[in-house]
């Protein structure tokens, strides 16, 4: 379990260091603005529910994120995730992506479901005492590998499991769509 959370944490750890921003503009209405939605659910149990607003204009991607039933006062990482090569659809994993059988979709057991992080959502900031999330923010983008949005997933990470609390765990999901 000790080489399991450090995997974990480092991949954790790797999404602090990717670049901030990558996408190509979609212009879907005459002001040249697509706008996308996300329904997050639980995984692995976690009671952990939200809905995720992107709006993507020119070079400016802003996102807006509420949840709820999060731990508090913990550190949630979220990041989009994706295919790139080539790209296919992003999905939620289900409980037959858990293939040690331990109760516990890891990171790692996820990946072919949503592969792997393309965009990490930062800052990542603390949950607050009723474990509740309301996170905003905007993003300068570069045409590359976030398109096409809609074939992407949002995650958002960190649960307690075992008594440690792993920060990389996959605690809730949701495909992106057109609005």
């Amino acid at each position: 379990m000790d080489n399991y959370r450090k995997v974990l944490s480092g991949l954790c750890v790797l999404a602090f260091a990717m670049p901030l921003a990558y996408a190509s503009v979609d212009h879907d209405d005459k002001h040249g603005k697509a706008k996308y939605v996300v329904d997050l659910e639980p995984l692995n149990n976690s009671g952990v529910y939200g809905e995720v607003e992107l709006k993507l204009k020119k070079n400016k991607l802003h996102i807006e994120i509420e949840a709820s039933g999060l731990e508090p006062g913990k550190i949630h990482p979220q990041h989009i995730h994706g295919h790139d090569k080539p790209v296919k659809n992003a999905t939620c994993p289900g409980i037959e992506a858990d293939s040690n059988a331990d109760g516990v979709i890891s990171v790692q057991e996820g990946l072919p479901a949503y592969g792997p992080i393309i965009l990490p959502l930062v800052p990542f900031d603390l949950v607050d005492d009723g474990g509740n999330l309301e996170y905003q923010a905007s993003f300068t983008v570069k045409t590359g590998t976030l398109q096409p949005l809609h074939k992407r997933v949002i995650i958002l990470h960190g649960m307690t499991v075992g008594g440690s609390y792993i920060p990389s765990l996959p605690i809730a999901c949701g495909e992106i769509r057109k609005d």
